[in-house]
């Protein structure tokens, strides 16, 4: 058994951060408005999907965006509110677009958590159980970014950390590349891969 410490998200993240309310600081779709603004409809597949129904920004509104939410290659898009639980890396710095506020922006401390491990660990069902216990709220729940800062998750070693990651993603690939003829195959890949993701990143405590 490989050893790992149990640690909240404060203590392995730079900083966790949201985007902004239109309907206190700018306007949506405006005709000048050539940049995308993202909520939980573009986390897809672990990444940010664009698509015809996607909100537009312009660059005024975009550039106050990105004073609050400063995001980098890197970080990790976390749905806070409404559907809880949604997540997507940022593999490029974005220059044309921007969160909504509800989405997180989780920036990990690069010696100490690997981007895509972070990712896949808020994936998995015992870590969804204990963020889905935090939220608050009546019809539309939300977990607070105090709550998540709080969220504690197993941590092993980065060379660790990379080493599952590698798994992980030759799943992700082998799940996402099936023909879209092949539906019995895809479902049954997928509950194969959220199998053995969740065995992958569940810590059995080690005995001293």
């Amino acid at each position: 058994m490989f050893g790992y410490v149990e640690l909240a998200l404060e203590d392995v993240l730079v900083s966790l951060r949201t985007g902004l309310n239109p309907r206190k600081f700018f306007k949506l779709n405006t005709e000048d408005a050539d940049n995308y603004y993202v909520t939980i409809r573009e986390l897809q597949n672990n990444r940010v999907i664009f698509n015809v129904n996607t909100d537009r920004l312009n660059d005024e509104a975009l550039n106050l965006c990105n004073n609050r939410s400063n995001l980098e290659e890197g970080d990790i898009l976390f749905s806070g509110t409404g559907t809880i639980g949604e997540v997507a890396l940022i593999d490029k710095t974005p220059e044309n677009w921007n969160i909504k506020e509800g989405v997180y922006s989780l920036k990990p401390q690069p010696n100490v958590m690997d981007s895509k491990y972070l990712m896949y660990t808020l994936r998995t069902a015992p870590v969804r159980a204990k963020f889905l216990a935090m939220a608050e709220g009546g019809t539309v729940k939300s977990v607070s970014m105090k709550n998540m800062n709080k969220l504690r998750i197993c941590v092993p070693s980065l060379e660790r950390q990379k080493e599952l990651v590698s798994i992980l993603d030759r799943f992700d690939t082998l799940c996402n590349d099936l023909s879209s003829g092949l539906p019995a195959e895809i479902e049954a890949r997928q509950k194969q891969y959220e199998y053995y993701r969740d065995k992958l990143l569940s810590f059995e405590e080690i005995k001293r």
